[in-house]
């Protein structure tokens, strides 16, 4: 893993908080304009190395696996002369907007760069996900795809759940904003959870500098957890165990609430293996896993073999959507949602 220093500062970027002193120690100098709760920073690379955009050279196994019709293609398969257009845009010094995030050299270059962490991007991939669903070019419908801002809100509630009380904790207005799919604001959806959304999916930043990811089914009143190193029991699931049905609870309408528990969801852990030998890619093994999942696809098809090119392919498919001209047209509409702008007022 990471040393401590560079642990302390990524811990510190994740950590959303919701005190007026939280606030003003965050730096939003790399924020896209205007305040976004759904965002988080982007950590610079420590390393100056430049960006390696060669072409890409496979021996004949590798191009066996990555072929269009390969089991995998879907998590990893790109053409050349989609490759070719990366490339292109890597001559230049465009910056493009992805959602709640950018995509540029640096980013791009940790997504090559099998030693880089990408945690900068989660939140894109997510934004990704949530408007191939909205714009039905995903089958899988009622699903919805959280940020790392609600991820790390859940556990921090949780704490004051825990020092309040269950009985005397009110939940934060911004988690029932959540809950009615106002919130992510970028790709919002409007959809409230248990009425027009059946499951989610939420990549957490858990200790240890690591990335996990949750399916959370409300049907069921479930957690399935997809870890890449085969761990199992984190404390911070807690939060989403015990909190989840008392969102569920509130959103749903007045006439059905009385119908809702609010006891906790179960947590299992599904066994994938333990993989990411490198350590460095537990953040695309996160998103990898999610989008696995919500296709139907065999988590077996994600392995430390093709981990590789499943990066190549996370960058392929930002750089896609930084480009579609439907999701450009639907960035340059994009306003915060009011329960944002108030709420900061509010604590500022």
């Amino acid at each position: 893993m990471n040393d401590g220093k560079k642990i302390a500062t990524e811990t510190k970027d994740f950590d959303f908080g919701l005190s007026t002193q939280d606030f003003r120690d965050l730096s939003q100098a790399t924020f896209v304009e205007g305040f976004d709760l759904s965002q988080v920073k982007v950590e610079t690379s420590r390393k100056s190395k430049p960006l390696n955009m060669a072409p890409l050279q496979w021996n004949d196994e590798q191009i066996d696996r990555t072929k269009e019709d390969s089991p995998d293609a879907a998590l990893v398969f790109f053409r050349e002369e989609d490759w070719e257009k990366v490339r292109t845009w890597s001559t230049s010094s465009t910056r493009l907007r992805i959602g709640p995030a950018t995509l540029d050299f640096e980013i791009a270059n940790r997504l090559m760069d099998k030693s880089e962490w990408v945690d900068s991007l989660i939140d894109a991939a997510m934004y990704v996900f949530r408007e191939r669903t909205s714009l039905k070019r995903w089958r899988p419908h009622r699903v919805a795809f959280m940020t790392v801002a609600f991820s790390n809100m859940i556990k921090k509630e949780y704490g004051l759940l825990e020092a309040q009380g269950r009985k005397n904790y009110m939940l934060h207005n911004l988690l029932l904003q959540y809950g009615k799919g106002v919130l992510p604001p970028h790709g919002r959806t409007q959809e409230i959870w248990n009425v027009d959304v059946n499951r989610m999916y939420v990549p957490v930043h858990v200790s240890g500098n690591h990335w996990i990811t949750l399916c959370i089914s409300f049907v069921t009143r479930s957690i399935d957890v997809f870890d890449c190193s085969g761990r199992k029991r984190y404390k911070e699931l807690d939060g989403f165990a015990n909190l989840i049905s008392r969102i569920v609870k509130a959103v749903q309408p007045t006439r059905h609430q009385k119908d809702f528990a609010v006891g906790a969801y179960t947590v299992s852990y599904v066994p994938v293996g333990k993989l990411n030998k490198s350590a460095c890619d537990c953040g695309v093994y996160a998103v990898k896993f999610i989008e696995c999942h919500a296709l139907g696809l065999e988590l077996s098809l994600l392995h430390d073999g093709n981990i590789i090119k499943a990066r190549h392919r996370v960058l392929w498919d930002l750089w896609e959507a930084a480009n579609d001209p439907e999701l450009i047209d639907r960035m340059s509409k994009y306003q915060s949602p009011e329960c944002l702008s108030s709420t900061v007022e509010e604590i500022l």
